[in-house]
């Protein structure tokens, strides 16, 4: 079987909304959520992993996987870099076939009724 993962990077106070989109991401079993974050949830979800880094931490990841001088001031900068998380957190995601990334302001459907192995 596939295993496939989900990447989120979040800096700062979550939004009010966070736990029903921990809510979707318990409702696909199959599937992991990493969330590379500076902050705390309070959540017992299975599939649902925290990874704490801040973003000081985060720009030196991605300039030293992506070999160029990163130095972000601004946390809604790291969309930029989506396209790469599965370079800039690699070690992370080994064990996977695939990954993608998502923001938090979005509520998951059954994902595995969309995505085959084909």
């Amino acid at each position: 079987m596939n295993r496939i993962v989900i990447i989120g990077v979040y800096f700062g106070k979550f939004p009010q909304y966070i736990n029903l989109w921990l809510k979707s991401c318990e409702w696909n079993k199959n599937i992991d959520f990493l969330i590379f974050t500076d902050q705390e949830l309070d959540y017992k979800i299975y599939n649902v992993k925290i990874i704490k880094i801040d973003l000081d931490e985060f720009s030196r990841i991605a300039s030293e996987k992506l070999e160029m001088n990163i130095k972000l001031q601004k946390p809604y900068k790291c969309c930029d870099f989506r396209p790469a998380y599965g370079k800039i957190f690699e070690e992370y995601i080994k064990e996977y076939s695939f990954w993608g990334h998502c923001d938090f302001d979005m509520i998951f459907g059954d994902i595995q009724k969309f995505i085959t192995n084909y």
